[in-house]
């Protein structure tokens, strides 16, 4: 039983992290789209065509098999370190040039409202910061990716229209369960997210001392053999209890993209009704994802339960207003 209280308080953790970017994210959204027509969003959607998400598909399955193949060939802390610091510089750009445009004039703002002068710059200083910051204290990964998740899934939102935006997320969908039950390169790169701990997750990872009446009996032997590993454990909390670990990830690919759907739909009708579909729906998704997690204990692609419970909520949605 105390096992599953660890469990429930970690799911609570990555659920309030998860919304947190759905509804930052749809903050940068409302930003980005104020003051705007619905002619002017939709004529500014780069890709509202079957052909442009098979080419995002694409990308995606070849960027993930160069990334194994440099992983392979030079697998080195700076090599881990410089793609990290990449994709949250330039993912947390948009979002603290989004932010900054708030005290920006309409009249020098362009795309996303970023104007191309002092407020890109205070932007790539804020970016590069972050970047900085996480490098220096590797607590700040949960942060970090969550900020890089707003960004991809702004990006994304406003890149496509709603109906492209769930078609993309359906093909990542079967990409992802591809990538992680058939293929399994999706598991090698988060082993190697995880072992470097870099901003490619969010996750909660922690120790806590139990009763040993309250721990598997495997486990108790094992830690009672571990005489060092006892000593130092005891030193710490004190006698009677066992270390029991517990630790739950996930992908910011996972986060992105419910919030990928979530601004599309935003940017489709200006209005946050069929949004907050979405987010729910993610939701649901999550939810059902962690407990096929605590049931079989063990990896899982993330995405196709996320879309499963986006079109359910969105089929409400068109049942209640149409």
């Amino acid at each position: 039983m105390a096992f599953k209280v660890i469990e429930y308080r970690q799911l609570i953790q990555i659920l309030a992290m998860f919304m947190v970017v759905q509804f930052f994210g749809l903050l940068l959204a409302t930003l980005s789209l104020s003051g705007a027509t619905l002619q002017e969003v939709q004529g500014a959607a780069l890709f509202n065509s079957f052909t442009s998400v098979l080419f995002y598909i694409a990308y995606v399955v070849a960027f993930s098999l160069i990334l194994i193949l440099l992983f392979r060939l030079f697998s080195t802390d700076k090599l881990f370190r410089i793609l990290e610091a990449f994709v949250v510089f330039v993912s947390s750009f948009i979002v603290f040039a989004v932010l900054l445009s708030l005290v920006q004039s309409p009249a020098m703002s362009s795309f996303f409202g970023l104007p191309f002068g002092l407020g890109a710059s205070l932007a790539a200083v804020c970016a590069a910061a972050l970047v900085t910051a996480k490098n220096k204290w590797p607590r700040l990964r949960n942060a970090a990716a969550m900020i890089s998740a707003s960004g991809v899934g702004l990006l994304f939102g406003l890149t496509f229209t709603f109906w492209i935006a769930l078609l993309f997320m359906a093909l990542l969908a079967v990409y992802d369960f591809v990538a992680v039950f058939i293929t399994k390169h999706m598991l090698s790169l988060a082993r190697i997210a995880e072992t470097n701990n870099l901003a490619l997750l969010i996750g909660v990872n922690e120790v806590e001392g139990l009763p040993a009446k309250f721990v598997n009996r495997e486990i108790v032997e094992a830690y009672r053999k571990d005489r060092s590993a006892r000593e130092r454990f005891t030193k710490i909390v004190g006698k009677g209890l066992v270390p029991v670990a517990a630790r739950i990830e996930l992908g910011t690919g996972d986060l992105a993209m419910p919030l990928m759907v979530s601004v599309s739909a935003a940017a489709s009708t200006l209005t946050f009704t069929l949004s907050l579909f979405v987010i729910v729906g993610s939701v649901f998704g999550l939810l059902l994802t962690m407990f096929i997690l605590r049931r079989y204990k063990r990896a899982l692609p993330a995405i196709p339960p996320l879309l499963l419970g986006i079109i359910v909520f969105v089929g409400l949605y068109f049942l209640i207003f149409h």
